[in-house]
Order: C-alpha cells, then structure tokens, then sequence
C-alpha cells in the first residue's frame, strides 16, 4: 500500500480507501440493477462483480490490519499532497465532469476527442500539443470503430457519428 507519513512514523491510508469503498458501491449497485435482466448480464455481473468484491474485502482487511498492529492511521491529511500539481487534478476532474455533461450534445466520438486532447494538453502542461491533439484523434477514431462500427454500442450521437450514418 502506498502511504503518506505522518510525523509519526505512521503512514496515512485513510485516502487509500476511497476509491476500493466505491468501486464497492457501485459494483453492489450495478449487481442490484441487472437482477431482471438476461442471465447472460447477471452472470457477468456476478463473476465480475464478486471478483471485485472478494478483491476490495482483502485490500481493506489488509489496512484494518496495519491500523490494529499500529503502523497506519486512516488519516486524510495528506491525500491532496503534493500541493503543486493540485491545480492539474482539479482541472482534470473538471474536464471529466465536462465529458459528462456534453457527450449528449457532442456525440461519442467528438466528446472523447476533446477529453483526451484536453486532458493530455493539462497533464502534461501543454507541451506537444500537436502530438497530444494527433494521439487524442487516433484514439477517438478507435474508440469510434470498435465501440460504435464494430460493437454497435449505442452512445449519444453527435455530428461525427450523425456523418459517418449518412455516408454509408
């Protein structure tokens, strides 16, 4: 497990559990929603599911085990440390908010574009920004293939997808 320390000499697990207590949540949610769906959904929701379950239940057996022997705390102190890239993160989140928010209007396509190419322009402090725009096209036009052409998953459809319909 990763850690901050305190000055303590204990390390601070408490933000290392986050992300484990969700994925719990929302494998518990989507197993409760594909009850009355077909078996086909229940069973991978189960294997997957209890897969992910079993996995969460040792990662937080194995902190509740470090907080007993007294070598970490479920602190919190440091979960936005380092400080300097804080601003990155909180763009970073907003962007994936933002994704949220206009898939509907942009479509599938031209949405995840504009995600990776701003996301990768943000991380990397917007140096290569014709490589982070080119590598953003390359992956939404795979997504677009596979997802779309090949899987005939139906996402929202924007002008890209609304194109390539009318073409072909």
């Amino acid at each position: 497990m990763a850690s901050t320390q305190e000055s303590g000499g204990k390390r601070q697990i408490g933000g290392e559990l986050i992300i484990p207590a969700l994925a719990l949540g929302f494998t518990l949610y989507y197993i409760s929603t594909v009850i009355n769906s077909p078996w086909s959904a229940q069973l991978n929701a189960f294997l997957v599911g209890s897969v992910l379950i079993l996995l969460v239940l040792v990662f937080f057996g194995l902190a509740l085990r470090e907080v007993l022997l007294g070598r970490a705390t479920l602190g919190v102190s440091g979960l936005l440390a380092p400080y300097d890239i804080l601003a990155r993160r909180l763009g970073f989140m907003a962007i994936s908010l933002g994704y949220l928010v206009v898939i509907h209007w942009l479509g599938f396509t031209l949405t995840t574009f504009v995600f990776l190419a701003a996301s990768m322009l943000l991380l990397g402090g917007g140096r290569r920004p014709v490589l982070c725009v080119s590598a953003a096209a390359v992956m939404a036009t795979v997504a677009f293939g596979v997802f779309v052409l090949l899987f005939e998953k139906r996402f929202p459809k924007g002008p890209i997808e609304q194109l390539v319909q009318a073409l072909t």
